[in-house]
């Protein structure tokens, strides 16, 4: 609180947050405390323990390639460093001498559990030797020596490019919330605690203040006094504003609301205004007047805004150099994009990277440790710092680890910053099936993430929309998850598919494509399941069974207009995809399509994918929703 009070918070703004009125810098999003001034470089608090720690590298190798006179600094407590989190971000600074301060503040508790039962060895500050980061423990109680040594740290991380840790020894003298009694774990008695206390930095600075002659009884006294009143006065102010207008529970998820959150928004609008009796609508603004006119074309699943049609001349090619190119396209029109992964300067295991390290160089395509979670974290840095971040997962199924950094910090980014903080980051990961990849080559997570909101999802079907996807991820405001059937990468495709442009372009985010036209039955699939659709489309005709082909391309946000469109003509739908069938995103679909065009319906709506089972080595066969399952479910809704 201290450092944001220093850097201009308010005591107003304080309140509001506390309140959570439309004063609040977060719009009442983020819990009392989670404090954000983005104008003054300090992101927002982090209630996730550690998640903030390997984010720092990233901003301060963006500080150390453009040579600047600055440094990325994580503050944590002694409770965060024991995350793997804080281990991997040390790693990650000491690999890439990033200029960035490691600041723990050890106050001997993290909640109830002692610093004994934390680690054991030299403390925290030893952990930084064994990366090779200068590493000083530090009197967190004295305010002179924690600024000389901040200030030290600082130099000797911009001067000399290496990351430096700073432990600060202090004691926790209060209870770590209002709800916690700390006299019930606390290892030390009352007249322990006292002592402790009056050794801390405040009444320390104090004394040292009065022996100057700078400082005495009746000025404290007044200055407390002083600061009351300023803080009553912001509660009374604070406890008459309102809270935001409805918008802000929607607003700032994407940099604009996709059509579902739309549609989300103009429903609570209605609703809330027809049962006010269940809600508190006078303590929010604008809900005691109409409700807002929707714009039908809000609504609408389209994309917004198109980029231009690919021209020029194509080359028929594989996936796995459509993506190499949109990469090196991506990196020669951006100065400021970085690609990195684990094995990516080698050209990866798949090859997707070869010769852009070559190209571009090394401090642009870079090799990353072992670390999901730190190489997520890393990219969070980098895009906060300006730069456009493209982090490779080298399988999908090892994009778990990674999983906090995604689905609470780089999905969350822009909304607790209200708007502001974190874009521009795309991760690749190869996905699906490839033959012979058992339960730890072979997933298809795309549900899992479809559920978080703020990000993007995409999986292309073929080279031509690898690489315009690709390009359109990376360029697109909004994180993205970019999922490659790698089972595609060197497939031959013949036909407008295996046919790239061989310039830039860009495929529009959130666009499904009619692959085949048809009037009797609808099959919607993405990736690689879509070539299965197609071949269950061939056998359909040949019993005079018509099938129309979507291929979703974009999961988040999927365009449900196109696949709307196409039952309403056919009047049956079957969904499939490689994922298991349960919570799988076909369920989405099927509960949306049903809503839409449940009188349409000529049967029900038919899923064919995984089973709910871990993907097995030697039963992929039967495993994968193969062409004879879909069939099979077309006859079905053909003959109900």
């Amino acid at each position: 609180l201290g450092m944001f009070l220093w850097r201009g918070l308010t005591a107003q703004e304080i309140v509001d947050q506390n309140i959570g009125n439309e004063g609040d810098r977060s719009k009442g999003r983020n819990l009392q405390v989670h404090y954000s001034m983005l104008e003054k470089n300090v992101q927002c608090v982090h209630a996730v323990l550690g998640t903030q720690v390997p984010q720092a590298p990233g901003a301060g190798y963006a500080y150390r390639l453009e040579k600047a006179d600055r440094v990325s600094v994580a503050y944590f407590g002694d409770g965060a460093a024991s995350e793997g989190d804080a281990l991997t971000a040390l790693n990650f600074a000491s690999v890439y001498k990033s200029q960035t301060l490691f600041i723990c503040r050890n106050n001997g508790y993290s909640i109830s559990t002692g610093v004994e039962d934390q680690y054991a060895g030299d403390g925290i500050a030893a952990r930084g030797l064994a990366f090779g980061i200068p590493s000083v423990r530090v009197d967190g109680n004295d305010i002179v020596a924690v600024f000389n040594a901040t200030k030290e740290a600082r130099r000797m991380s911009i001067e000399e490019q290496t990351p430096v840790l700073l432990e600060l020894m202090t004691y926790r003298v209060g209870d770590h919330t209002t709800s916690d009694d700390s006299s019930a774990y606390r290892r030390e008695n009352q007249d322990q605690v006292a002592m402790l206390a009056a050794r801390g930095p405040i009444p320390r600075f104090g004394a040292f203040l009065r022996k100057e002659g700078v400082w005495d009884d009746a000025q404290e006294e007044a200055h407390k006094k002083e600061v009351k009143k300023d803080l009553m006065e912001a509660f009374k102010v604070g406890e008459s504003k309102k809270r935001g207008p409805l918008a802000d529970l929607f607003n700032d998820t994407y940099n604009e609301l996709p059509w579902h959150l739309e549609e989300q928004q103009a429903y609570m609008e209605r609703h809330v205004r027809e049962n006010p009796s269940d809600y508190n609508i006078s303590k929010y603004r604008n809900l005691d007047g109409p409700a807002p006119v929707v714009d039908p074309k809000r609504l609408a699943s389209a994309p917004r805004k198109r980029p231009p049609a690919p021209t020029g001349a194509t080359k028929e090619t594989t996936m796995v150099v459509a993506i190499n190119d949109a990469l090196s396209v991506a990196l020669e029109t951006n100065p400021k994009a970085i690609l990195f992964g684990e094995d990516v300067a080698f050209g990866g295991v798949f090859r997707c990277s070869v010769g852009l390290v070559e190209k571009h160089g090394a401090h642009r395509v870079l090799n990353a440790p072992v670390a999901e979670q730190a190489i997520a974290g890393f990219a969070v840095g980098l895009s906060v710092a300006g730069y456009t971040a493209i982090a490779e997962m080298q399988f999908a199924d090892y994009i778990f680890p990674a999983f906090d950094q995604i689905v609470n910090e780089i999905a969350k980014y822009r909304y607790r910053g209200a708007g502001d903080g974190c874009a521009g980051i795309t991760i690749r990961a190869p996905c699906s099936a490839v033959g012979h990849g058992s339960m730890y080559h072979s997933q298809s997570p795309e549900s899992y993430f479809a559920h978080c909101p703020g990000l993007k999802i995409v999986i292309p079907r073929g080279p031509r929309q690898a690489k315009g996807l690709l390009l359109a991820a990376i360029r697109d405001p909004n994180p993205v998850l970019f999922f490659e059937p790698k089972v595609l990468y060197r497939a031959p495709f013949k036909g407008a598919d295996g046919q790239v442009p061989e310039g830039d372009y860009e495929l529009p985010l959130g666009e499904a494509e009619v692959v085949r036209e048809g009037t009797d039955v609808t099959l919607v699939g993405w990736g690689s399941q879509v070539q299965r659709l197609e071949a269950a489309a061939d056998r359909a005709a040949k019993d005079g069974i018509s099938c129309e082909v979507i291929d979703l391309q974009t999961i988040v946000p999927w365009d449900v207009d196109t696949v709307e469109a196409s039952v309403k003509k056919t009047g049956r739908l079957v969904v499939s995809h490689e994922a298991p069938s349960t919570n799988g995103f076909g369920a989405e679909i099927l509960s949306k399509i049903q809503e839409r065009c449940f009188l349409h319906l000529e049967a029900p709506i038919q899923r064919v994918c995984g089973f709910d089972t871990h993907f097995p080595y030697a039963f992929e066969e039967f495993y994968i929703p193969s062409p004879a399952r879909v069939v099979e479910a077309i006859k079905f809704v053909s003959s109900y």
